[in-house]
């Protein structure tokens, strides 16, 4: 009986409702690769649900952070802007609940190449994109000239810096990766 029930639900297409998923925790590593002069965040690219929280783990005693470029996140969502850290397994960490594409980097490893992308859900359409006002890129050109001199090194828009980065060759990818 209780089987023709359920059977009966399920043809009219009732089933009972899922399970809430729990929010998990994801854990990204900040690498200074001394040998291969390299930094870079492992992974580089993570896809999680919202409400989940990413933490940010430096594996050396080397000052890293964790910074949204100012036109890298979705609207209505804060930018990633972690404190320095400066020590062997120092940690930050951000949960996420607007859905969308985050583009971070470390500041003082920009010009290394040192960034990641973190999706929630799915990936940020154009127009989803957050647009900065003058104040908050000037907090950002303030946030660069703490490391660059200002011919060093200028803030690139995200278009050119996604085709700048599809222009490079698979071993160069690689190699920021």
């Amino acid at each position: 009986m209780v089987r023709a029930i359920l059977v009966a639900f399920l043809c009219l297409g009732v089933a009972y409702p899922a399970r809430a998923r729990e929010p998990m925790e994801h854990i990204v590593q900040v690498i200074s690769d001394y040998d291969n002069l390299r930094m870079y965040f492992k992974p580089k690219t993570i896809i999680i649900e919202p409400g989940d929280r990413v933490t940010w783990v430096n594996q050396e005693n080397e000052d890293h952070n964790v910074v949204s470029y100012p036109d890298g996140y979705p609207k209505g969502a804060e930018p990633l802007l972690s404190t320095h850290m400066r020590h062997k397994n120092q940690r930050w960490s951000h949960t996420f609940r607007v859905g969308g594409t985050y583009e971070y980097h470390c500041v003082p490893h920009l010009p290394m190449g040192m960034h990641g992308t973190v999706i929630v859900s799915r990936p940020s359409t154009e127009s989803e994109f957050h647009v900065p006002s003058r104040q908050e890129m000037k907090r950002y050109s303030d946030r660069l000239a703490e490391f660059f001199d200002e011919d060093e090194f200028k803030f690139v828009p995200r278009r050119l810096r996604h085709r700048a980065e599809r222009l490079q060759s698979p071993q160069q990818r690689h190699r920021v990766r």
